[in-house]
């Protein structure tokens, strides 16, 4: 499964707009319905404040948070379910902090019996409702979108960045950077599936955490025993000394260089 824009297309524009908007609107809803609001005696009104803000809030935390921590669970193995629930455990403790100050600064009183359990289970409770639903909301927009013919007219911008070539793939953990000329993305999936998934037929995996594209390669470079293929982007992919032969049979290192294999290089 993958999370979609949380470890790369978070930080832009379009992405945080529209989570930060899903953020009010539910956040509006639950002070309308006041589930967790009967402390709050202030009226309709000061509960949408209250819980928009919060709401907003809480998705900027978890949106700065919860991916590098998502990230070092999966580096160390543990499946990615069990690392978002990490994430998010550890991401509501300053939400926690945040709601909990805010309340018992306006409404002191009626919030005297509860203690910091109980706003950290509220808080836990509500992120994770939060953001099912924004990863099912996700989910149909996206099929949504798929199922929708494509108009030259109106573009989608996912359909724009699909077009583009792609230079290069490269294994990052249990993730893939897309390499394309506008910049790159990460999808949670084995390099081997997203060389069939977005490679063309004429590249070739030149180390087995890299595959590059034919057309990206402009040349290639000689540190001591070790080579280098600079790509159009300026990115520098490492060449595994075993695909040395293979590159030089794609025309891409000098053939007057002589070859390199793995027990020259254990010399």
């Amino acid at each position: 499964m993958r999370i979609e824009a949380w470890l790369d297309e978070a930080r832009g524009p379009r992405w945080w707009a529209r989570v930060l908007s899903f953020a009010a609107a539910i956040g509006a809803l639950l002070g309308i319905i006041g589930p967790f609001g009967s402390y709050l005696n202030d009226g309709a009104l000061m509960r949408v404040l209250y819980w928009s803000g919060v709401t907003v809030a809480a998705v900027v935390i978890i949106g700065v948070t919860v991916p590098p921590l998502m990230r070092i669970g999966l580096r160390i193995g543990l499946p990615w379910p069990f690392s978002l629930a990490v994430a998010m455990m550890i991401a509501d403790a300053p939400i926690t902090i945040l709601s909990t100050a805010i309340v018992r600064w306006l409404w002191s009183r009626p919030v005297s019996r509860l203690g910091p359990v109980d706003f950290y289970s509220q808080a836990l409770l509500i992120s994770f409702c939060v953001l099912g639903l924004w990863l099912l909301l996700e989910l149909v927009r996206k099929s949504l979108r798929r199922g929708e013919p494509a108009l030259p007219s109106a573009v989608p911008v996912r359909a724009v960045e699909a077009a583009e070539p792609v230079l290069c793939l490269q294994m990052e953990d249990h993730y893939v950077r897309v390499h394309r000329a506008s910049g790159s993305s990460l999808e949670l999936m084995p390099l081997h599936e997203a060389v069939r998934r977005f490679g063309a037929a004429d590249g070739l995996q030149v180390h087995r955490s890299w595959w590059v594209a034919a057309a990206a390669v402009t040349q290639a470079e000689r540190d001591m025993r070790n080579w280098r293929l600079r790509l159009t982007n300026g990115t520098t992919v490492p060449v595994a000394r075993n695909r040395i032969a293979a590159i030089r049979a794609r025309g891409w290192l000098d053939s007057s260089e002589p070859a390199q294999t793995a027990d020259a290089g254990r010399s």
